[in-house]
């Protein structure tokens, strides 16, 4: 830019202050309350949903308030002055050092990846550290707690109710010499960089990163929940809750049947079984709520085979010795151990859900309740609550182990997993299980083998959990010193075992071959979601980079396991299921890592990576989840978690994304050109999202609650097509009505003859609601409720509330309400 070296200096701009009002009271230029997400004025009107505000408005609020939160609108970070990157309010990557100084010492990033806690404030251009953040006057905090209880506290805060906007990363621009600038004057100084080169971020550059979250509450009773949660993706759909409401509107029999589906989407065992009360379990009552011994025995034979192999935590030859002795010992109740009773309730529950329920029926010798694995997790976790151990030993361990994995399989107490994992981990530190056995001579080759295989087993189910909550993890690898087990035969060890036998090769099949294979990257998969979940995260993008490079070289080091017997059938799956459950978790952990930078894509190419890296790691999942779901139910039961989720997710968001920004690919690298150029692409996408939504459907119907969810995954692929090819949109609508209908269907029917659905039944369901749609599947056109030319509505039938005073979508996988999802591992 030529500078003028006669020039007079220019007087001062003022910023004319932005009127703070929503559209609708500024266009009418009325005062506004301000009140979010809607104001009164709009909420008066009957227009609620044309109350919308500017993407600023919530960081036009008081200064003191410098915490991002994941509202409706798009969250942007508050930056300190000298920052020399301007992010637009839906990006969350800033950097926070000077392109031309580097980072201060080398072994910052290490850490970070590693997950020590950083030091945030970074020097400015200046040299200085930064000023303490400003307190505010007593009237700015009350301005503050005020707003902080209007957004926490607001309905549906977890959906954006104005359009997404990609306004673009606007990049740091290259400063003119200190000469030139003493030579301007002040306001081209301050505005000089506007018409400037923009300078492309680099691998090196000190990124920093808010990673979407959800809050929800107000004041002190608040839950959080992090960027790994699926519903945390939800406002990038920001058109999803318009087109719920139009489907609400065009389909009256959802209002009619309102009380039912409040009733499947609570949970059809909530008040019935898991809320009500029950006696102090005793060594006699928990034994007679066993099941036959050709239903135990089945039960047992699944559990060993699909979970006992991917969560080591009993010694199987001796498990099987004592079961033997315990059926034997029935007769004589007094001799029998009340915490062996408990394990075998608890490996029956666990494997609940992947037997099939006639089977288990015609080897039992009574009638088998829906229920019975809900209630002997419900009586063994009294039992345990009772135990009151001070000290825990391994029996315990086990004990604990078993009962989150079947709470887990069952659906029951999901938002409680990752505070009962974090007290399990303390609980096995304070027992030394976190050290190396091999120090203490006084613990037996076995006990040894044993504790090593509990220890892995519970710091991966922490981390599993973590990943699904979007929180850290409780423990990194510099916090343990205890290696993993052996890959051995269980056969091959035993109680009196002198000398320990030897590893054999990766390659080999053993008992333990899938966690010895799954705890090489466990250190690195710490790390990674220490990392991504951290308040910010702060490292290069070349860090990202080599995280990527090691997680694909242990998806590259994954055996292929040969079975010796092709005709056992039980290990042939039983190593389906190892390599498809590794690289899932492997997939998973990329898709966390690059998820947050992938969306920033379009703005910075830097991060095209990213994007390609997450639709690679999301196919991958969903491709494996085919794969296993053509094989067997029960391979496809084992291999649905709260990744197959995430991947569903982010593929629709892709198609969503792509199909809503029809203009050119800003780099024709990225993903989105693969699905401009090559035909059928969408179509193979939204295939696998459609199988994955079968067996989703197939396991929501065996939780005690999975109605949300199932609904909301309807609506996001009806919503995906309907954008990809609006001329079929009225057909797609209807497909998301009948799946709702045919979800409730299927749930009542299964539990007609049940006790736990109370008084009420079936419902409106005991007529088949189903078909009654199918036979006049016809739409009512949509007429939204600020339109009445007659101000009138329709009179509602009997017992049915008014179609304006019903939400069926909105309130049926209440928004706020998806921060409590997380499925089992």
């Amino acid at each position: 830019m030529e500078v003028q070296g006669n020039t007079q200096p220019d007087r001062v701009r003022k910023r004319r202050r932005r009127t703070m009002a929503c559209t609708q009271c500024r266009t009418r230029k009325l005062r506004c309350d301000r009140e979010y997400p809607t104001c009164s004025r709009c909420l008066k009107s009957r227009t609620p949903s044309k109350c919308t505000y500017e993407d600023g408005f919530l960081w036009q609020q008081p200064t003191t308030v410098t915490t991002a939160l994941a509202t409706d609108q798009r969250s942007t970070l508050s930056m300190p002055r000298d920052t020399p990157i301007d992010t637009p309010s839906d990006s969350a990557i800033t950097t926070v050092s000077s392109r031309t100084e580097p980072f201060p010492a080398s072994e910052a990033p290490r850490m970070a990846m590693a997950g020590s806690p950083m030091h945030h404030e970074y020097h400015g251009l200046t040299g200085h550290a930064l000023a303490p953040p400003y307190r505010g006057r007593p009237h700015d905090r009350e301005r503050k707690d005020c707003f902080l209880e209007t957004v926490l506290g607001a309905p549906k805060a977890a959906v954006n109710q104005e359009p997404y906007v990609n306004m673009g990363l606007q990049r740091p621009k290259r400063s003119a010499p200190a000469s030139e600038q003493d030579m301007q004057a002040p306001s081209q100084v301050d505005y000089a960089h506007i018409d400037e080169e923009e300078d492309p971020l680099s691998p090196t550059d000190q990124l920093d990163l808010a990673p979407r979250m959800m809050m929800r509450g107000r004041e002190t009773k608040t839950r959080f929940s992090g960027s790994g949660i699926f519903a945390s993706l939800v406002a990038q759909f920001p058109d999803i809750r318009s087109f719920a409401e139009e489907i609400k509107h065009s389909t009256p029999i959802l209002a009619q049947l309102q009380p039912d589906l409040r009733r499947v989407k609570r949970g059809l065992f909530k008040l019935m079984v898991l809320n009500r009360p029950f006696p102090d379990p005793t060594t006699a009552s928990l034994i007679n709520m066993l099941p036959s011994r050709g239903v135990a025995d089945e039960l047992i034979g699944l559990y060993i085979t699909y979970i006992e192999s991917t969560h080591r935590i009993l010694h199987v030859p001796s498990f099987l010795r004592e079961l033997d002795q315990f059926w034997a010992m029935l007769d004589s109740p007094a001799s029998i151990s009340a915490a062996f009773t408990v394990q075998v309730l608890l490996v029956l529950a666990c494997a609940w859900n992947l037997a099939d329920f006639a089977s288990l029926q015609s080897k039992s010798v009574g009638e088998l309740k829906c229920q019975s694995a809900m209630e002997w997790t419900l009586h063994a976790e009294r039992w345990i609550e009772n135990l009151h151990t001070k000290r825990p030993e391994i029996t315990s361990m086990r004990l604990s182990i078993l009962l989150i994995l079947a709470r887990n399989s069952l659906g029951m107490k999901r938002s409680q997993a990752w505070l009962t994992t974090s007290t399990l981990v303390k609980q096995a530190m304070m027992a030394g299980y976190h050290r190396d056995p091999s120090r203490y001579t006084q613990i037996s080759v076995f006990n040894k083998e044993m504790r090593r295989r509990i220890w892995t087993t519970i710091v991966e189910l922490d981390l599993q959990i973590a990943l699904d909550r979007g929180m850290p993890p409780s423990v990194q690898s510099f916090d343990y010193d205890v290696a993993p087990g052996l890959n051995i035969f269980d056969d091959e060890i035993h109680e009196n075992s002198t000398e320990a036998p030897r590893s054999r090769p990766s390659w080999e099949v053993t008992d333990s071959s899938f966690q010895s294979i799954l705890s090489r990257s466990l250190p690195l998969r710490l790390q990674a979601c220490s990392l991504m979940h951290s308040p910010r995260i702060s490292c290069r993008y070349e860090d990202i980079q080599r995280l990527d490079g090691e997680l694909n070289r242990h998806l590259s080091q994954i055996p292929s396991w040969v079975t010796v017997d092709p005709n056992d059938i039980g290990t042939k799956h039983k190593v389906i299921l190892w390599k498809g459950l590794i690289e899932t978790k492997l997939s998973q952990t990329l898709l966390s890592v690059h998820t947050p930078f992938a969306i920033e894509a379009r703005r910075e190419s830097l991060f095209a990576p990213s994007a390609r890296t997450r639709i690679d790691a999301a196919t991958r999942i969903l491709t494996t989840q085919r794969r296993l779901h053509e094989i067997s139910r029960t391979l496809s039961l084992c291999m649905l978690g709260e990744w197959t989720i995430h991947a569903y997710i982010s593929i629709c968001q892709l198609l969503h994304a792509t199909e809503s920004d029809a203009s050119a690919p800003s780099h024709p690298i990225s993903s989105t050109f693969i699905l401009h150029n090559i035909p059928g692409v969408p179509e193979s996408l939204l295939s696998l999202v459609e199988t994955a939504l079968i067996a989703l459907e197939e396991r929501s119907l065996l939780m005690t609650k999975g109605a949300k969810d199932y609904y909301f995954l309807s609506t996001i692929v009806a919503l995906v097509k309907s954008r990809l090819w609006p001329a079929q949109e009225s057909m797609y609508k209807q497909q998301v009505v009948e799946r709702v209908l045919s979800f409730a269907q299927i749930l009542f029917s299964r539990h007609m003859n049940c006790d736990h659905l109370g008084d009420k039944g079936m419902g409106n369901f005991n007529n088949n609601q189903l078909a009654a749609f199918m036979a006049a599947p016809t739409m009512v056109p949509v007429m939204h409720p600020e339109f009445d030319p007659n101000g009138m509505l329709p009179p509602p039938q009997p017992g049915a509330l008014r179609p304006d005073e019903f939400d069926p979508f909105l309130e049926i996988f209440d928004w706020e309400d998806l921060t409590s999802m997380t499925f089992p591992c």
